[in-house]
């Protein structure tokens, strides 16, 4: 998968995030602590890795990847909010 694919799939999720929760404007929670960001990411990351123990092979990957896109979109929502220094 090349890599405009991929934001367009992070994008894609993100819009979704904003339709379920807000935007910034509209919800009460829609804004995190960096600290909920990171709880809330690794609470996803344990669910894909309690999918990829126990479910059966050919159906754990497309869950955890699943899960995977939305790591991706809350980490992007969170640099939205709190913004990050581009890499030098």
């Amino acid at each position: 998968m090349k890599r405009t694919e991929v934001y367009k799939l992070i994008d894609g999720e993100r819009d979704y995030q904003d339709k379920k929760w807000g935007s910034e404007s509209n919800s009460r929670h829609s804004n995190h602590s960096i600290e909920e960001w990171l709880m809330y990411i690794e609470d996803y990351l344990n669910e894909a890795k309690h999918i990829l123990t126990r479910e059966f092979y050919n159906e754990c990957d497309q869950k955890s990847m699943n899960i995977m896109r939305k790591i991706a979109a809350m980490a992007v929502c969170a640099i939205e909010q709190h913004g990050a220094d581009a890499r030098s």
